[in-house]
């Protein structure tokens, strides 16, 4: 499969999960992500508020605030396709719905944060593979950002969503996969 028919594909698996097993499943990835020595020695996490039938990461979001670390969220910038990390502390102030019907982080707060001072990231997508390669949802946003910091990347992921991914020049993979499963050590 190519990757646009691997994407719709894998959106229709994931489709057809139901929130209760959404639900639970994202808990335990909650718990494996929590557990890992890139969350401890993180200061500053970029994370990403869950669409639709995503791993719910808002459990990491708020546990990773009361573990006193920095918190950033992107925004999405539709006209250059890039990204832009605010820093949340409220989630009940500094968030709004933004593009794509996403929630976001409000860009009027000013708490903007350089890709460089991220420790780990939280990496969405719709397809992972066991080397790293990632399908996103098409914009470019993630590969594009990524290639600006060094910071570990890991992806979160059901998995019914691991698959090997076609490669292209542009990609940048992700460091780790964590599911309800497993924790893949991407190579």
């Amino acid at each position: 499969m190519n990757k646009k028919e691997l994407r719709s594909y894998v959106l229709s698996l994931r489709e057809g999960l139901t929130e209760d097993e959404i639900k639970s499943k994202s808990l335990i990835i909650a718990d494996r992500l929590l557990s890992l020595s890139f969350y401890f020695k993180a200061a500053v996490i970029m994370a990403y508020m869950d669409y639709k039938k995503e791993v719910r990461t808002l459990t990491v979001i708020e546990r990773a605030m009361k573990d006193g670390k920095r918190v950033v969220l992107p925004l999405t910038k539709p006209d250059t396709h890039e990204l832009i990390l605010v820093e949340v502390r409220d989630l009940n102030r500094d968030i709004a719905t933004g593009f794509k019907g996403i929630k976001e982080p409000v860009y009027e707060n000013k708490r903007i944060v350089a890709p460089g001072d991220v420790d780990l990231i939280l990496v969405p997508g719709v397809v992972f593979d066991e080397r790293g390669y990632r399908i996103g949802y098409g914009g470019g946003y993630y590969d594009r950002f990524l290639n600006k910091t060094c910071a570990t990347k890991i992806g979160l992921a059901f998995e019914l969503q691991i698959h090997p991914v076609p490669e292209d020049v542009h990609d940048v993979r992700v460091d780790y996969v964590v599911t309800e499963k497993r924790t893949i050590e991407c190579n």
